[in-house]
């Protein structure tokens, strides 16, 4: 017995790694995606620590991990404070009315960018807790890949390999450090509404894009922990990354070309089984029971309800009227509702709903959402038609990748005030039965397809441990220059080359033809 346990050991200390997943605590979606790929990589086997500093303290005492335990903060500063601050008082709700195009996000990029920086701040004033993080030993660093502050924490704690990682679709910036094809002629930019068919002036538009991000924002200069704080070049560090998890599924989103460091994990958050083996409380399957139908409404949160313009509280409350036979769910965050609902029976209003729980039961008829990516793909796995309303950042995508499946409907922000338009969709969602089916189709393909995200970040996780930085996987083309890379060297040699040939070919003919009448 005792061989037996030594043997289990021996093989345990061989195969287990010890991974590092930094995920600053700012928004609920984000932390759900990192503290999953946490749990999963602890139940392979592996020893995993969350290092999560504090961001935006109203999710400092929400757990995101289960099975791994070693969960590491680390309290804000002041000015780190007052970002969080921003992102939670509602700094953003202007766009509930606001456009959103790519011009009008820049500055909230900037905000973001400003926050991450400030983060790596704290964590200079703040080395003690690195060194204990850095007895750990760690093998590989998994972090959101926009959050550059990782890599000043990656080089003072001496890990060499590193997976950078996306809670949403896509980053083209990251595309193109890595050597993947960005395709800006069928491939959006993330902060974009367009879809995979682009007009003239949307392909303009989606170069111009992602080149002025790149022009304004850049890559932020951070300096090493250490002595002698020599600047980190982040932008020639980057494309060493061993491989990227992206938050984005073959099967939903829309096709592209990819490289094989490319990781496609999304919708490893939703655990359909779990999900389903849970009980929903008394109180929900209660609301759940009121009424032959029930839609659930929640805007996510980052952009909440209670800020949304009167007018538009209104004409939803208007329109949900309209439904004696439907109950409706509505996230809302304040207790101001009965200033404009009304006493409207069928509207049940709750600061907290159990999103996942709700999708799940078969009672739940649609979802009205904002279009979050984290929300997208809990209503896809688990077969829940949609209507989706996009407010901001890569909601607008969103919609578009998932109403092609037709089981969704998009619906325009600046409709939310015209209660008829609202009327139309819900009839919509309700009773044309086959945005039901397809939804449910779309849930089947994504509970059947080939490879489990799950199982492919596991192993893509491990294989880095294992082997660290993979140059074999890092495509020559990244180097190539503009006029190399689109073979106009070549085009130009091949279209010189058909010209010469031609006017040789009509100067031989006129020649015979010339010599022909001479004789």
């Amino acid at each position: 017995m005792r061989l037996f346990l030594g043997l289990f050991c021996l093989f345990s200390f061989g195969y287990s790694f010890n991974f590092l997943v930094y995920s600053p605590l700012f928004a609920h979606s984000h932390s759900t995606f990192f503290g999953t790929i946490c749990d999963f990589l602890t139940d392979a086997g592996h020893n995993v620590t969350f290092f999560t500093p504090t961001i935006v303290t109203k999710y400092r005492n929400i757990s995101y991990t289960k099975s791994t335990k070693d969960v590491v903060h680390m309290d804000p500063s002041q000015k780190l404070k007052e970002f969080g601050d921003q992102l939670s008082s509602g700094d953003i709700s202007r766009f509930w009315t606001e456009d959103s195009s790519a011009t009008e996000i820049i500055p909230v990029i900037r905000v973001f960018q400003n926050m991450y920086n400030e983060q790596a701040e704290v964590m200079k004033n703040n080395l003690e807790i690195l060194d204990d993080l850095k007895s750990r030993n760690f093998d590989v660093i998994i972090f959101e890949a926009y959050v550059f502050s990782a890599y000043p924490l990656m080089d003072y704690l001496d890990i060499k390999t590193f997976i950078p990682s996306l809670s949403v679709t896509h980053n083209v910036a990251l595309s193109e450090s890595i050597g993947e094809p960005a395709m800006p002629s069928v491939v959006s930019d993330g902060l974009l509404s367009h879809g995979e068919i682009l007009s003239f002036w949307e392909r303009i538009i989606n170069v111009l894009v992602v080149r002025s991000i790149d022009s304004i924002l850049g890559y932020p200069i951070h300096r090493s922990f250490k002595p002698p704080f020599n600047v980190i070049d982040i932008r020639n560090i980057e494309p060493d990354a061993s491989f990227v998890f992206i938050n984005s599924n073959p099967f939903l989103d829309f096709p592209r070309p990819t490289l094989t460091k490319t990781v496609e994990i999304g919708g490893i958050s939703v655990d359909v089984a779990k999900i389903k083996s849970e009980k929903l409380p008394e109180k929900w399957s209660k609301i759940l029971n009121l009424r032959e139908k029930t839609i659930l409404v929640s805007f996510g949160s980052l952009l909440l309800s209670k800020d949304m313009p009167l007018e538009n509280k209104k004409a939803l409350v208007t329109a949900m009227r309209e439904f004696e036979d439907v109950t409706f769910i509505w996230k809302y965050e304040d207790d101001d509702f009965e200033e404009f609902s009304g006493g409207v029976e069928n509207i049940e209003f709750a600061e907290w709903v159990p999103q996942r729980a709700l999708l799940a039961d078969p009672r739940l008829s649609a979802f009205l959402t904002h279009g979050g990516l984290g929300s997208i793909n809990e209503l896809s796995y688990l077969g829940k038609p949609a209507i989706l309303c996009p407010l901001f950042a890569d909601q607008m995508r969103n919609t578009k990748m998932l109403t092609r499946h037709n089981g969704s409907i998009g619906f325009s922000k600046y409709d939310l005030s015209n209660s008829q338009k609202i009327v139309e969709v819900f009839q919509k969602i309700l009773y044309d039965n086959s945005y039901s089916d397809n939804s449910k189709k779309l849930a089947e393909q994504l509970e059947n397809q080939p490879i489990k995200p799950k199982d492919l970040m596991v192993k893509h996780a491990e294989f880095a441990a294992r082997f660290g930085r993979l140059p074999s996987l890092d495509p020559y083309s990244r180097k190539m220059g503009l006029i190399e890379y689109f073979m106009i060297d070549v085009a130009f040699f091949s279209l010189t080359l058909l010209v010469c040939s031609a006017f040789v070919i009509r100067k031989s003919v006129g020649n015979f033809y010339v010599k022909i009448k001479i004789e």
